[in-house]
């Protein structure tokens, strides 16, 4: 017979499983010893001032220790086995006393912390019958291992798993069927067996969206477009923009231009009454897809991205008296990196990335597209949109002409696909948004007609140019025709006229290098006659390339 004082281990010790939830365990403990569940609870308080309220929340240090001479297992696996492994990360207990139940109201109200019961994966308990501590999260919602969503309500009693009011462990021990009580007498309880449940295919992007965010919990960092955020960062921020983009869901007028999942929430809510920031959806595959729409905004290589992906959502924010961005602040708690976002998103070149994007390709090829719009497209068509200066103006619009392609997300792909830098599309990016003097509409309207114009293949009149500056013979031909007395050394400058003026292309993507000042006095000084003679060179190298070796 057992010693009520149980100062020493059960007879049958039980291996704490990887990644198992203490109550789990406790039965599984309960089972093999031939002890009811409630016996162990009594032996795990007996003679002490303790309590085990919140034994899968923060357990007190009197519980663990009590457990931990019951079961032979360390402390700090059994408090690894609970949620409070997971503060400071995925959760914030800071405060929570657990024998004063006021403390666990002030951290309810920091928003999405567990309460009752647990989510579940059917083939997970069918193969090992092993309870995770992470289905308790909010931010857990599928299962890696096996590819599919969890499960958040038992079929039979319409009630949460493990939905225990008056125990911390079930009455049923370890077997894998619901447990939950029925009301019904002390021992009716929902007797549905969990592992013949069926569990809905997860998509892959909630599969991603798990991995980074399983990664997260584990103390590591998350690349996004504000840089890398550790886990609490991190973490605060989806929850907030993912109860932002439900309440977005919820107010649309316009449901048909919402993802499919997110029409749901537009149908079934009433935004007046949900506070996604407090309580998250308990659906686990409407939460998942919430969470791996917000978690792809964060995840963006860059704030232009971001924000425009982000943009898709502002359109639905209804008309306030408080205006847009009062109404974003109060439907969700602003961390610092949402904060930048929604300013970013409301910026003038964020709107007209987003209407780039949703623009039809305004060439056939980004072929067509030179690297710096002509100045006689900029003078005819985009005069009065810019203070900036035309050499600015002419490469911002490129981008933009760019962006259009649906292969184009960012001002940095834009730059590579006409041949430039990324951090030169950004820069560019950046200087000519700044400088814009009209509406993004305007602007989309000018780059169109300037489209219209552009017929020629810029990549191919680029390729001729780098040809002619593995040559020197054009350039000595060209020079006794057309200029006597010019300097082999003035070849390079050549290059770089016909680079910057019949390829249109941009100075840091020139294929010769040369001293500018010099090569702005051996422009200056081109005749009309010369520069047309020059540039006829370029045109011949496609026909008569042996010419010119």
């Amino acid at each position: 017979m057992l010693a009520d004082n149980a100062d020493t281990y059960l007879p049958t010790l039980v291996d704490l499983a990887p990644g198992e939830a203490l109550d789990a365990y406790l039965e599984r403990v309960a089972d093999a010893n031939y002890l009811a569940t409630a016996r162990l609870i009594e032996m795990v308080r007996a003679g002490h001032d303790t309590t085990t309220a919140y034994l899968m929340l923060a357990p007190t240090s009197v519980t663990l220790e009590r457990i931990a001479r019951l079961t032979g297992a360390e402390t700090a696996a059994l408090q690894n086995a609970t949620l409070a492994a997971f503060d400071g990360t995925s959760l914030d207990l800071r405060g929570l006393d657990p024998a004063h139940q006021s403390s666990f109201r002030t951290i309810s109200a920091r928003g999405w912390i567990p309460g009752h019961g647990t989510q579940i994966c059917p083939a997970c308990l069918a193969d090992d019958g092993i309870w995770r501590t992470t289905w308790r999260l909010p931010t857990t919602t599928v299962c890696r291992t096996h590819g599919t969503y969890l499960l958040a309500t038992c079929p039979g009693c319409q009630r949460p798993f493990r939905d225990q009011r008056h125990s911390p462990l079930r009455v049923v021990g370890p077997q894998t069927v619901c447990g939950n009580p029925l009301g019904q007498g002390p021992r009716k309880q929902c007797r549905v067996d969990l592992t013949t449940l069926t569990a809905e295919p997860a998509d892959d992007g909630c599969l991603q969206r798990q991995a980074r965010q399983d990664a997260t919990e584990a103390g590591g960092t998350v690349a996004t477009f504000a840089g890398g955020l550790d886990a609490p960062e991190f973490t605060a921020t989806l929850r907030s923009l993912t109860a932002l983009v439900l309440h977005l869901a919820a107010a649309s007028r316009t449901p048909d231009n919402l993802p499919c999942w997110a029409r749901d929430v537009a149908d079934a809510s009433t935004p007046s009454v949900r506070r996604w920031s407090i309580r998250p959806p308990q659906d686990p595959v409407l939460r998942s897809r919430a969470l791996t729409a917000a978690d792809r905004i964060l995840v963006a290589e860059d704030i232009d991205t971001a924000a425009a992906r982000f943009g898709h959502w502002l359109q639905h924010v209804p008309d306030v008296p408080e205006g847009r961005l009062g109404w974003l602040a109060d439907h969700t708690r602003m961390t610092s990196t949402l904060t930048r976002l929604v300013m970013a998103a409301h910026a003038p070149r964020r709107r007209l990335s987003h209407l780039l994007d949703q623009q039809p390709p305004l060439t056939d090829s980004t072929r067509q597209i030179p690297q710096v719009l002509p100045a006689r497209l900029i003078d005819e068509h985009l005069g009065g949109l810019f203070d900036s200066r035309p050499a600015t103006i002419g490469l911002f619009a490129s981008l933009c002409l760019a962006r259009t392609h649906p292969h184009i997300h960012s001002w940095a792909d834009a730059a590579r696909e006409l041949g430039l830098s990324p951090e030169v599309g950004e820069r560019t990016a950046r200087a000519g948004s700044a400088s814009m003097t009209a509406s993004p509409a305007a602007v989309v309207a000018a780059l169109g007609a300037a489209s219209r114009e552009l017929e020629i293949d810029y990549r191919d009149l680029e390729d001729r140019v780098r040809h002619l500056a593995r040559t020197t013979r054009w350039f000595t031909r060209w020079a006794r025709a057309n200029r006597p007395g010019s300097r082999s050394s003035s070849h390079s400058y050549a290059v770089q006229w016909l680079w910057l003026e019949a390829a249109q292309s941009h100075l840091a993507s020139a294929p010769t290098t040369g001293d500018p000042w010099r090569y702005r006095k051996f422009a200056r000084s081109l005749t009309i006659a010369q520069t047309r003679a020059l540039a006829e060179i370029v045109l011949r190298v496609t026909h008569q390339p042996e010419e010119h070796r």
